[in-house]
């Protein structure tokens, strides 16, 4: 154990990997602030307009992608460098939302049924 330790003190890639996690954890700081932004800017903008910015959610949405590219490296999930180490992460394809029915039970159509009377 105690080798093991001494060779990971004294490897190169344990000190480079070390000072890309404290850049990124900057990074994360510096777009997490950003997406504070983004986000009061959105509110302003459904505020005044009524609808929300396109341009703005595609913006968060390419954040959201990378704050988890970050997370993963610094978690030691990935030994992938997020951007700009990399391309910038995309969206992946779009899934079909699935329309919510709601399911009448018995008790709910017993009390739909008492308030229509």
């Amino acid at each position: 154990m105690d080798k093991q330790w001494k060779d990971n003190i004294k490897s190169e890639s344990f000190w480079l990997r070390s000072l890309f996690m404290v850049l990124f954890f900057i990074v994360y700081r510096i777009v997490d602030i950003l997406v504070l932004l983004v986000a009061i800017s959105q509110w302003f903008y459904v505020l005044l307009s009524g609808d929300g910015n396109q341009g703005l959610s595609n913006f968060a949405k390419g954040l959201s992608l990378y704050v988890s590219q970050i997370i993963n490296y610094l978690s030691y999930n990935t030994e992938e460098k997020p951007f700009p180490f990399s391309d910038w992460p995309k969206e992946a394809p779009a899934t079909t939302k699935r329309k919510t029915t709601r399911k009448t039970t018995a008790k709910t159509k017993k009390v739909t049924d008492q308030s229509d009377a």
